[in-house]
């Protein structure tokens, strides 16, 4: 299927990206929390632990200087060392990840860079860019990774690329960092296992489909997973799996004040930073940029680096870049933008939804057509048959959907969740395999009315009596959701978000109670 141009979603080459997350949380969450107390004696008492002696701190002389207050860039670094197993070898980059915050800016933008992106590393020549992190070794390699970023933008586009902060995590930290915070509620897409039972040699995994908590050694299953699509989708998944952890209650702990020094510790224990963490100067610089994004509350948007195959990929495993292409990702990161769509407290129709209901009703009342989409009524009540009896809400099925696309499996996943409070709710999952490696979508009902991923919603409409909550990111439409009496329902779009929004919002609209 293809995608328009405008609709197509970032291409954000990485793994682990939940690491990205909890650095920039733990790191912004450490910076308003010493703020608060104004006094730079407690702020040395907070950041003791970082400041222990012997601990290896990140040397990078080229890291770049900000104002007090200024844009930062982040380089969040995930190293695929192993614990026990890596013990005799230096550790690779299995995440490169930039974000960046700016004052000026309405949206904090994160963008990053594939493994396999063939670059000039300097003193070795050219190779994939996550061996630079190994070439460098131990004591260098992160130094190594910020030489060569820097190189490639100024030697392709001329210009300048700043980096303020680098940090590192590995898999064993990743996971009990995961578990420290007691899990993340995760919208899984698609049924995920592997056991390697054909004699394969990719990670095992098994997860069903469905919103659920995912605890540590299967929050790293599921971001590593690489065994049925590619690098892009991958990526994907990892900063959804970034998005939903903001949300968790563990990370909302963490903020609290009275949590400050824990946090520390916690940052300590799972994270190696860059030594300017060492300076008073250098956190009160990240501190007052902080407070004022904490008031602007901005977006997270997700920029593409854009990239493409060699000619023959079966042969060529690296990945390239055009001039002009880096050029549009640099100027995108570097100038993100917030949501396309204002932030509405009324629930009330807008324009655009009145012109909807105006074409419908010249219409004769059928459905105005979107394109992409196709009539299948009956297939998703079918499903619906199967599943009603094994729930105690209504059950609501899509009748349209993506063109080219089948329900995956023979029936809907019905099951139990645990809400944070232990409250158990009835839940399932329609999954839709759409057109393309590794694409699915699908709708969630449960009966848990207040789950995290249905928090700040960035726009209210109505349709056909329905009053959906629509969240983006950037540009882009991810979720629609609907509350009834009974229930919460919502279509999640893909991990590449390769929906558009006008057919998400069809597909949520069409969403029909089975009636038996």
């Amino acid at each position: 299927m293809k995608k328009d141009r405008a609709e197509r979603p970032p291409r954000v080459g990485l793994k682990l990206a939940l690491r990205a997350l909890l650095a920039c949380v733990l790191v912004m969450t450490l910076t308003a929390t010493a703020v608060a107390t104004t006094v730079l004696r407690e702020v040395d008492d907070i950041l003791q632990p970082l400041r222990l002696p012997g601990r290896a701190d990140i040397q990078v002389p080229e890291l770049d200087k900000t104002d007090a207050g200024g844009p930062r860039t982040f380089l969040v670094l995930g190293s695929d060392k192993r614990e026990g197993v890596d013990a005799g070898s230096p550790p690779r980059s299995d995440t490169i990840l930039l974000a960046r915050a700016d004052p000026d800016k309405d949206a904090i933008a994160v963008m990053s860079i594939p493994r396999d992106l063939k670059v000039d590393i300097p003193g070795h020549g050219e190779n994939k860019i996550n061996a630079a992190f190994e070439l460098g070794g131990r004591k260098n390699g992160p130094r190594l990774v910020v030489r060569t970023i820097k190189k490639l933008f100024q030697d392709s586009i001329g210009e300048s690329f700043p980096i303020t902060n680098v940090m590192i995590m590995d898999y064993g930290a990743f996971r009990r960092a995961v578990n420290y915070i007691k899990g993340v509620y995760v919208d899984i897409d698609r049924d995920y296992f592997n056991d390697n039972s054909s004699g394969e040699n990719y990670a095992t995994i098994d997860i069903d489909p469905g919103y659920q908590k995912l605890w540590g050694r299967q929050a790293l299953d599921y971001v590593r997973y690489r065994h049925t699509d590619n690098d892009l989708v991958r990526a994907a998944r990892q900063q959804d799996f970034l998005r939903q952890a903001k949300n968790a209650a563990g990370v909302k702990k963490l903020l609290a004040l009275s949590e400050s020094r824990k946090l520390i510790r916690v940052f300590s224990r799972y994270f190696r930073a860059d030594e300017s963490l060492r300076s008073n100067k250098q956190v009160f610089s990240m501190l007052k940029l902080v407070l004022y994004l904490s008031a602007k509350n901005p977006k997270v948007n997700e920029v593409r680096f854009r990239v493409h195959d060699a000619p023959n990929p079966q042969i060529d495993s690296n990945l390239y870049f055009r001039k002009q292409d880096l050029r549009r990702s640099y100027e995108e990161f570097m100038n993100a933008e917030g949501s396309a769509r204002p932030r509405e407290s009324s629930a009330g129709p807008t324009a655009e939804d009145r012109e909807f209901e105006r074409v419908r009703k010249k219409r004769k009342r059928r459905p105005v057509e979107v394109p992409g989409l196709e009539d299948t009524r009956r297939e998703g009540e079918d499903q619906a048959v199967i599943a009603d009896p094994k729930l105690k809400f209504p059950f609501y099925f899509p009748t349209v959907r993506v063109r080219g696309s089948s329900y995956s499996g023979t029936e809907p996943r019905t099951y139990k969740i645990f809400d944070e409070r232990g409250k158990k709710h009835d839940a399932y999952r329609l999954v839709l395999r759409a057109p393309g490696i590794g694409e699915f979508y699908g709708v969630q009902g449960m009966t848990w009315k207040a789950p995290p991923i249905l928090d700040d919603p960035d726009r209210t409409v109505e349709r056909r009596g329905k009053k959906l909550r629509l969240y983006y990111d950037g540009r882009r439409l991810r979720l629609v959701a609907w509350r009834t009496r009974r229930g919460v329902y919502w279509v999640s779009n893909t991990l590449t978000q390769s929906i558009g929004q006008a057919q998400m919002i069809e597909i949520a609209t069409s969403l029909r109670r089975l009636k038996q």
